[in-house]
């Protein structure tokens, strides 16, 4: 399973670069797989274990911010594993060539 989380703080003093730094953190120290992208991150493994890791993340940015939006996307492929990278290398095969990364 792949989930792409975004938390983003807002208000006043919502400062992104350390919001996303405090959750990186948590996500980088629960030792699943994960992807940092300029909009999110990708977190890859099973269920509980990820879910877990998104609550601490939203609790984390939630204590320092009034306000928080979480959002997460989920893709569960019931019975198939795959990586970011073959998402993007079946789109590439499509195309017939490499997109910009």
């Amino acid at each position: 399973m792949m989930v792409e989380l975004s938390i983003v703080p807002v208000g006043r003093d919502a400062h992104l670069g350390a919001a996303v730094a405090a959750a990186v953190k948590i996500v980088h120290e629960s030792g699943l797989e994960y992807r940092l992208t300029p909009m999110g991150t990708v977190l890859i493994g099973e269920w509980e274990p990820v879910m877990a890791v998104v609550r601490k993340c939203h609790a984390a940015v939630r204590q320092q911010h009034e306000r928080v939006l979480t959002r997460i996307k989920i893709d569960d492929f019931k019975g198939r594993e795959r990586l970011p990278e073959e998402k993007v290398q079946a789109v590439e095969k499509i195309l017939g060539f490499a997109v910009r990364k």
